[in-house]
């Protein structure tokens, strides 16, 4: 079975380094990222559980992206460097 995803514009940025940790994460399956579209071979018992942890890992790509110059403003500020 094919689960085929439309990623929305606003986090397709964050979709490339999100499929890296997905098939870190996931071994063996086989994704596709073609713009907006991502598409995955996957066993129909596992399509929702497997959309869900992709999804997760976008939102949390964005998360990182958008937290990381405060991270490092407040760990410059801590060690002074």
């Amino acid at each position: 079975m094919s689960l085929n995803l439309t990623i929305p514009e606003k986090l397709q940025e964050y979709v490339p380094d999100a499929v890296v940790r997905f098939r870190y994460l996931n071994p063996g399956l086989d994704i596709v990222c073609d713009g907006s579209a991502v598409a995955m071979s996957v066993v129909p018992e596992r399509a929702a559980e497997l959309e869900q942890e992709f999804m997760f890992c976008v939102y949390r790509q964005k998360i990182y992206v958008e937290t990381l110059p405060l991270r490092k403003t407040l760990l410059a500020g801590v060690t002074g460097l």
